[in-house]
């Protein structure tokens, strides 16, 4: 426990609080504001690894004290190396040092030397910085350039852009030449810049310098450069003690932490998310002790947890509290998207990650529906997948609550449907509300129109949402005069509001060309691709709800899959979250991703039999490792 925290400590040289130390040793550290420090001080006191600072009630690590320099005091050395590659584990040498000198916060020397690397120039390089292998030939080796270099930092703090690029290969030389390392601490100030600039949106060199203003002289040189990041340095010392920031231990604990104020830590070693599959499919985090965190799913793992590694400004306060416990990952690679999601909600119904927040790993959908009532049926949102038990009729699934409302506007405004909640008792003498007041509805509730009449508007309503072209046509000519009449008479925002209209039941029906028919019918199978050779995941979907799924062989396969679903029972939760996420899966789904194919309850299994199975096979002979025989098998069961 003591170790954990000197090595977080000795990454942060201006130390953290009790209460950030607890969090970092365990999970839900809880709230009591007097036990948290005094635990700590009992843990830490007497150890000579461990000092606390009374005026900041901070705990540092004792190697740090001299780390409190005010900057004001504090000499710096600015560097930039030019190399013939991205990094010297891959062979690649420096042939260029830029470096210069800033005491009192101003520029007192330079330092530039060529450096001959002992391998051929990269055509890139030399076309990047204008180095020519001519110009090195003579040049004398880094091993000969180190000391000079080393005696012109002396013991002064070195700065750079993206430091670590350049201090791998300082380090790299010095381990070859000396047998250690550079001592001196560094400052980045590329990852100062994610701190003291958060809206600029790239911070490379040349953005920063161009959002300073500052004139780039000589770009891709190292001394050109190692001047511009000077500059930056310069800025950012005002910009430093604005913040009330003067002391180096503050600077450094700054450029390491996270948008919480918090050091950025993530224990995952590089190169084991690197060698991560790029593949769908779900990933596990495990804390000390093998203790299950996180389950998530991803489209590409490699991608996906290589995205908490990197300390960017989006993550929120609970995943960098989640990072900072990480310290290993499991992947479980899936056949496809839709199979990932659905495996994620298994597992986190079961195994309950602390780090899971109840049903927040399902995607976010929408449904319009228009109620069953007899006379005067209402029209609504809902999140809630269509299900045998469900009443009414469903249109979507949308992509958030929002889209689904503003193509509800939109027909609203057209076919002038209620929305208020209870059954209505048409009386004249009741005042409509405000929507039958601005007549952009028909007002059954004041006895404005009949259940006749109001049948047709919810008929015209029926048929647009099923995406019948005739009355889409009828309603954008609508639309179109009503846009005219309000141009006309220099309504302009009505105009663009009846515009809109116009877009969004463009948009609704080249939708319900795609999705129309799974909703209206509601039962179906699919067929996806399997990472497995021979086989392929198939769903059967009744009444809108997911009933089974399971990996499929044969057309018998797909007939012992369908022919026994049985009668719709009471949804459980896994049904629930299956529909959603099957839901989400048609509204965003690409054209190769597996079939879809209807069933009709009427029909016996083995007429579209030899549909499926033609599917099957179609399927199966994409999927990697193909046995060609299993495809015989497959097409003879047909």
């Amino acid at each position: 426990m003591r170790a954990a925290i000197h090595q977080y400590l000795l990454e942060r040289p201006a130390g953290a609080t009790a209460h950030e130390l607890l969090d970092l040793i365990f999970t839900q550290p809880g709230s009591d504001a007097e036990f948290g420090p005094h635990f700590i001080r009992t843990l830490l006191s007497g150890d000579p690894r461990f000092s606390f600072h009374d005026g900041e009630q901070r705990w540092l690590a004792s190697v740090h004290a001299a780390l409190s320099a005010p900057l004001a005091r504090t000499a710096f050395c600015v560097v930039d190396l030019e190399t013939t590659g991205g990094s010297p584990e891959r062979g690649c040498a420096i042939i260029e040092i830029g470096a210069v000198r800033v005491d009192v916060n101003r520029r007192v020397e330079c330092f530039g030397r060529l450096v001959n690397p002992r391998r051929p120039l990269p055509p890139f390089i030399s076309r990047l910085t204008g180095i020519t292998a001519a110009m090195l030939a003579a040049q004398p080796d880094i091993v000969d350039v180190l000391p000079d270099f080393l005696e012109f930092v002396g013991d002064r703090v070195l700065v750079a852009h993206n430091a670590p690029f350049d201090l791998a290969f300082l380090n790299a030389a010095m381990v070859n030449r000396f047998s250690r390392p550079l001592h001196q601490p560094h400052i980045c100030t590329l990852r100062l810049a994610r701190r003291l600039l958060p809206t600029l949106r790239r911070r490379g060199l040349d953005a920063v310098a161009a959002h300073f203003g500052i004139p780039l002289v000589d770009r891709h040189r190292a001394l050109g450069d190692a001047t511009v990041t000077t500059e930056i340095w310069l800025r950012f010392l005002d910009l430093l003690a604005t913040r009330g920031i003067d002391r180096l231990d503050q600077v450094l604990a700054l450029q390491t932490s996270a948008r919480d104020g918090r050091t950025f830590v993530c224990s995952l070693p590089r190169a084991e998310v690197a060698a991560l599959p790029e593949a769908p499919g779900v990933y596990r985090f495990f804390g000390e002790g093998e203790r299950l965190l996180y389950i998530g799913k991803a489209k590409n793992l490699r991608q996906r947890v290589g995205q908490y590694l990197s300390n960017a400004d989006g993550h929120s306060n609970k995943t960098l509290d989640l990072i900072r416990h990480i310290h290993a990952v499991r992947v479980e690679v899936a056949g496809s998207e839709l199979e990932a999601a659905l495996r994620e909600a298994d597992a986190i119904r079961t195994e309950q990650p602390p780090y899971n927040r109840l049903r927040k790993h399902l995607p976010r959908i929408a449904f319009i529906r228009l109620t069953d009532d007899p006379e005067f049926p209402r029209v609504l949102i809902t999140a809630r997948s269509p299900s045998a038990r469900a009443h009414g009729q469903f249109f979507g699934p949308f992509r958030s609550r929002q889209a689904a409302q503003r193509v509800l506007d939109a027909v609203c405004r057209l076919f002038k449907l209620r929305t208020c909640v209870g059954r209505l008792r048409p009386e004249s003498t009741v005042t409509a509300c405000w929507r039958g007041q601005i007549e952009a509805c028909t007002a059954p509730c004041a006895a404005r129109i009949t259940s006749a009449q109001y049948a047709e508007h919810v008929a015209s309503f029926r048929s647009l949402l099923s995406g019948d072209t005739e009355v889409a046509a009828r309603a954008c000519a609508t639309l179109q005069q009503q846009r005219e009449t309000h141009a006309a008479a220099l309504r302009f925002e009505s105009a663009a509001r009846a515009q809109r209209d116009i877009e969004q039941v463009q948009q609704l029906l080249r939708r319900q060309r795609m999705l129309g028919w799974v909703i209206a019918r509601q039962h179906f199978l699919i067929l996806q691709p399997s990472i497995r050779a021979g086989e392929t995941l198939a769903y059967l979907v009744r009444s809108g709800r997911l009933l089974k799924r399971a990996a499929v062989s044969t057309g018998d396969d797909l007939k012992a899959l369908v022919e026994p679903a049985g009668a719709a029972t009471r949804l459980m939760p896994q049904d629930i979250d299956g529909t959603t996420i099957l839901a989400a899966w048609m509204r965003d789904r690409g054209e190769r991703d597996g079939f879809v194919l209807p069933i009709d309850e009427a029909t016996e299994v083995t007429t579209p039999l030899p549909e499926w199975t033609a599917a099957l096979v179609t399927l199966l002979a994409t999927t990697p490792g193909n046995v060609n025989h299993r495809l015989d098998r497959s097409a003879t069961a047909a």
